[in-house]
């Protein structure tokens, strides 16, 4: 009977190591995490991660970065039909979307004088397929484009399958950078941060084209193709 109750607490225990990101307060030590080092660390030491602010500035494309990671789906973050609650994938687009901003308007939130904030505004997602619990899948998150307020980043959670990448969800977030109740237009933000230049607007021009024109919030299925133009930090 020991011996079984040692069994049953040793897979008790396993089941919630494996469900990490679902304890409480764990959504908030990986979001902040992620952004941490990027923002809070070098405001409060003094010390700026120039490496990352000279090598975005070095790289014409560098205003529509683009940050990736892998994880998986715990048993508790699955529901009853047996696959990642479709909820749980906004806590994974807060930690890639809040590390993608950070990353790539670092310079303004350390070295300006202002206190700016992003909040979103909207999120339109589409779930096409389904990932299984402790199926292993990737979140990517890049800046498509932008116009005189709003930003939009594009995301998406893939898998492999058969040694194929599949796309298992697609968002689109629009983000509005703010200043108290001022709004920072996103081209002001890139050239106080370096970023901004003829390249990077064209392609912020091609994407929004296709945003506006042919699929907006509605239909994303030629966002979901597109190949986008990024540098990969």
């Amino acid at each position: 009977m020991g011996f079984l109750c040692s069994i049953f607490k040793w897979a008790v225990g396993l089941y919630l190591l494996s469900s990490y990101k679902t304890v409480p307060g764990a959504y908030f030590v990986r979001f902040y995490y992620a952004i941490f080092p990027l923002v809070f660390g070098p405001a409060l030491t003094g010390k700026k991660d120039t490496a990352n602010i000279r090598k975005l500035q070095q790289n014409k494309l560098s205003a529509v970065g683009y940050v990736e990671y892998s994880t998986y789906a715990s048993p508790m973050e699955c529901d009853f039909y047996f696959h990642k609650n479709n909820a749980t994938y906004f806590s994974e687009l807060d930690v890639s979307r809040g590390e993608l901003m950070c990353r790539v308007l670092q310079k303004l939130f350390i070295e300006s004088k202002r206190y700016p904030f992003i909040p979103v505004a909207n999120v339109f997602t589409n779930f096409l397929k389904e990932i299984k619990p402790f199926e292993t899948y990737r979140v990517a998150s890049n800046i498509m484009c932008w116009d005189e307020k709003w930003i939009y980043v594009a995301s998406r959670f893939t898998k492999k399958v058969q040694g194929k990448e599949v796309l298992c969800s697609f968002s689109l977030t629009k983000y509005v950078l703010k200043d108290g109740r001022k709004t920072i237009p996103p081209q002001e933000a890139l050239q106080y941060c370096g970023l901004y230049n003829e390249e990077v607007e064209r392609i912020s021009q091609d994407n929004y084209k296709i945003l506006v024109q042919e699929s907006g919030f509605h239909d994303t299925t030629l966002l979901e193709e597109m190949k986008y133009d990024y540098l990969k930090l």
